[in-house]
């Protein structure tokens, strides 16, 4: 009991707050209850509340005894109560039952807390009911879910003297709420989403995981965030907790448990072979296995996610070795004899991986082939780590070429380019093989130009399959291969030109998810928006059919981008949805499409929930997938921590996507551009953030990538630019879509200095559901009816750009512009931040590129408007003032 109740090192209590809350108001006077009792499975938490609740109790000058119910103690009269009460003598039942009480009943202002008072004596759990019923003691009393209570006990809440707590297993975000209450600074979702399914809603097997898991160094902190590099165990508290549930098992129900553990979810089938009938539904009976309808089949799996990784860890590697053999064979037994069954070559890829992974780590005789397929199946599925395992298990083991390419083909989409060439490098298929000596080359090809940035190397290797194979058909796929690298190359009218031609003739599956890929993410760069849906159902239709692994996501990235460019937010969101369901909780998928959410907010203007899946993403990319990956989602969440005024963010994620640069994703290149043009507006130098705006719109313009061009303008008008209406124009003719309609809408009105165009440009980005771009339309409007004197007008546009701001967390330039209303124009205003950081005159013309008796002039006007003497008055003035 002790050890239980005063042993344990203090956690924070989280995610109870409300039972928490109902227990302590139960046990106040007045309250019609004598106390409170918890019933819960193990390790829901109930004695931890119980604690808390004492000891908040015994802060208030409660007096508090504690009493624990034992297997052990249930065969001795007033076990429980043994460290509470002394008897001396042995007595009559009665007499040692009216002893006991009066000896309670002499503690003034009596607290008795009861855990597993299911395992309670009959003398017991008779003097807890006299202490309710006589008013001696209030109750804080806790129950194991499922079993047998003592008829004194039950009848505590039955006849409402307690009030009775079901607490049900954490859900996600109590989960997240103890995560974060204990790790201090930001942890992976991955982290959670790990701890949460292993835990299975379980607080104290979460605290035995995430103990253990910093012990073991498994979770560690990288730049401030909690990460996870390794396998979690479960620590010993959790252990014992386990070892009790197992302890009663005989030894043929055991076994059914160390055979569902070794392989986590298995066919009920191949138990039934491998273990009798009756053992298994005694297991069953126990709750240590349970049975799942996964539609025609039967799976079975431990009751509790922790109680199979105990299991296996109790087994030790030689026992592990023996089920997985047991399992590996049994399985085989299966295949080809029934087409239908799930282990069977063509029916389920999991059951391909599950018999590939047994092999691997058993005494059987490994089938390479088998498992060089399963490792490319796991590509398919975007389970990357698991593919590397596997192939390179066949790989060490003679798999020859298949090997190789399955695991550089994993290894590569992991961002490790040059180890993926080191592997290709080392085979040079002649040709007699055509298909092998295909996928060879395009996945070298993929490599070195994504993996490697090796351009011209990526395209000789396409060149050495030219000239080796003859097939048309297969060199469909070096085709498609060609239209990705003009595509990423920046090439986009060839990308579009080669991917239409391409998509026009029977492909390949995996050529037509390569060319849909590449030509949807071009048709949508270059604003021919509502040719992109067709081509992405296509891709994703031939993906079914082949290996595409983690490739057709891409296609994703295409849709996104296309319906934010139209300004159509919900089909982005429902793309974003469609993606989602499709990643099984596999890391690489979930970034990527975290990416395309956060891509997706970044539009509406929703900043922080744009900025969390942003980072979300860009720390499994980083380790996970190319660099090319990394690049634009940096670019993406530098433009969105400036529009929401962090500086420091956007610089630290500008420097992150400029260090994952290359021409493997020229493409991208106005995205890094803008991403600048945002950080430098967010520290105040909007001359110079107009000026990369209008580079990356250039650039867009010069690759005919015109929605990125009206995108990258329209940034220029949101720091202000008044010179860009006629493109604008111009490019709204051309994409014709209602955001681009807005767009040049918002600039027409920004150069003529017309407030009412400018209001009916908010209202047109509200419409859409832009936030954002609807508050600085908005912000623009109130200075423009300033400026004309109409003052209505100018407080109605405030007060809408106040209230979109404050909602979605913007701090652009032009909102923050009408929040501090200095009497200075925008290029004064950027002078006077130059000046707050300590730069000379010369150094800001420097920096402007204008002439220093230029910035005089601009510093006298600006002392005149402020009634300032000089510059230091002006300096501290713009330090204490933030630029955004």
């Amino acid at each position: 009991m002790t050890e239980k109740w005063t042993e344990l090192p203090d956690w924070p209590l989280v995610g109870r707050a409300r039972e928490l809350g109902r227990a302590i108001d139960a046990l106040r006077p007045g309250s019609g209850f004598r106390g409170v009792v918890f019933v819960g499975e193990p390790g829901s938490g109930k004695t931890t509340l119980a604690r808390a609740i004492a000891a908040t109790l015994r802060s208030e000058g409660v007096t508090t005894r504690f009493v624990l119910g034992t297997d052990t103690g249930q065969a001795v009269p007033l076990g429980a109560f043994h460290r509470t009460l002394s008897i001396e003598d042995p007595h009559e039942p009665a007499v040692m039952l009216a002893a006991a009480h009066r000896a309670l009943a002499r503690e003034h202002n009596l607290v008795l807390a009861i855990d597993d008072a299911h395992l309670l004596d009959p003398l017991s759990a008779l003097l807890v009911q006299q202490a309710a019923t006589s008013d001696t003691a209030r109750l804080i009393v806790t129950i194991r879910s499922g079993e047998v209570v003592p008829d004194a006990v039950t009848a505590l809440w039955k006849e409402q003297l307690l009030m009775r707590v079901d607490l049900n297993a954490f859900d996600r975000t109590q989960t997240q709420e103890l995560v974060d209450a204990v790790l201090d600074g930001e942890v992976d979702s991955s982290v959670v989403d790990r701890l949460h399914d292993l835990a299975g809603g379980s607080p104290l097997v979460l605290r035995g995981l995430i103990g253990a898991a910093r012990e073991d160094g498994v979770l560690v902190r990288q730049g401030g965030r909690w990460r996870l590099h390794g396998r979690l165990r479960v620590g010993t508290d959790v252990h014992e907790l386990v070892q009790t549930q197992l302890a009663g098992l005989t030894e043929g129900e055991f076994e059914v448990v160390e055979i569902v553990s070794a392989a986590e979810v298995l066919d009920w089938n191949v138990l039934r072979a491998l273990c009798d009938a009756e053992a298994i539904a005694r297991t069953e009976h126990r709750g240590v296995i349970e049975f799942v309808d996964d539609g025609s089949h039967t799976l079975v799996r431990a009751g509790h996610p922790i109680l199979g990784e105990v299991v296996r860890q109790r087994g030790g590697v030689a026992r592990t070795r023996q089920l997985n053999t047991m399992l590996a064979q049994s399985i085989s037994d299966f295949l080809g004899t029934d087409a239908t069954h799930p282990y069977s070559v063509g029916a389920d890829v999991r059951s391909r991986i599950q018999l590939a992974r047994f092999m691997t780590c058993s005494d059987a005789e490994p089938d390479l082939e088998l498992i060089t397929a399963a490792a490319a199946d796991a590509v398919t599925m975007s389970n990357l780590v698991l593919a590397e395992q596997l192939a390179r298990f066949a790989f060490d083991r003679g798999g020859g070429l298949p090997s190789a390419i399955a695991l550089a083909d994993a290894i590569s989409w992991q961002g490790r380019g040059q180890e993926a060439e080191a592997i290709l490098a080392a085979f040079d298929p002649d040709g007699a093989d055509a298909l092998m000596t295909v996928r060879w080359g395009c996945l070298r090809g993929a490599n070195l130009f994504f993996g490697c940035g090796h351009s011209d190397g990526a395209w000789a290797a396409l060149a050495t399959v030219r000239e080796r194979v003859a097939s048309e058909d297969l060199l469909s796929l070096v085709t498609a291969m060609e239209v990705s690298l003009a595509f990423f190359s920046g090439d986009v009218p060839v990308a579009v030109r080669l991917g239409q031609a391409a998509l026009a003739t029977e492909r390949m599956p995996m050529a037509t998810v390569w060319a849909a890929m590449a030509t949807a993410g071009a048709l949508s760069l270059s604003g021919r928006l509502d040719e992109v849906r067709p081509i992405a159902r296509q891709g994703l239709q031939a993906a079914r059919y082949c290996e595409s692994g983690p490739q057709h996501y891409t296609i994703g990235l295409a849709e996104v981008l296309a319906y934010t460019a139209s300004g159509d937010m919900d089909a982005a969101d429902h793309a974003c949805e469609r993606y989602s369901a499709m990643t099984c909780g596999v890391p690489q998928a979930e970034a990527i499409v975290n990416a395309l959410v956060g891509r997706v907010n970044f539009a509406r203007g929703l900043l922080a929930a744009a900025c969390d899946a942003l980072s979300t993403s860009l720390w499994t990319m980083s380790e996970s997938l190319p660099s090319g990956w990394v690049m634009l989602v940096a670019a993406w969440l530098a433009q969105a921590e400036a529009a929401r005024g962090n500086a420091d963010g956007a610089a630290a994620a500008l420097a992150r996507a400029e260090d994952a640069n290359g021409p493997q994703v020229a493409v991208f290149v106005p995205e890094l551009e803008l991403a600048r043009s945002w950080h430098r507006a967010c520290v105040g130098q909007t001359t110079t953030a107009r000026d990369h705006a209008l580079r990356a719109a250039q650039t867009a313009r010069v690759k005919g990538m015109w929605a990125v061009e009206m995108c990258a303008l329209h940034t220029a008008v949101r720091f202000g630019d008044r010179s860009q209406s006629a493109r604008l124009r111009q490019c709204a003719a051309q994409l014709d879509s209602p955001l681009a309609e807005a767009i040049a809408a918002h600039g027409i009105g920004l150069s003529d200095h017309d407030g009412d165009r400018l209001d009916a440009a908010a209202d047109m980005f509200d419409r859409l559901g832009a936030a954002a771009m609807a508050a600085d339309a908005s912000a623009h409007a109130a200075r423009e009816h300033a400026r004309a004197g109409a003052r209505v007008k100018e407080l109605e546009a405030t007060t809408r750009a106040h209230w979109l701001a404050g909602r979605n967390c913007v701090r652009t330039p032009a909102v923050t512009a009408i929040e501090d209303p200095l009497p200075i124009t925008d290029r004064e205003r950027e002078i006077a931040v130059l000046v707050g950081e300590s730069l000379t005159n010369r150094e800001i013309a420097e920096r402007l590129g204008v002439s220093v008796r230029t910035i005089d002039g601009h510093l006298y006007r600006i002392f005149a408007k402020l009634s300032i003497e000089d510059r230091e008055q002006l300096a501290r003035l713009f330090r204490i003032r933030p630029a955004t």
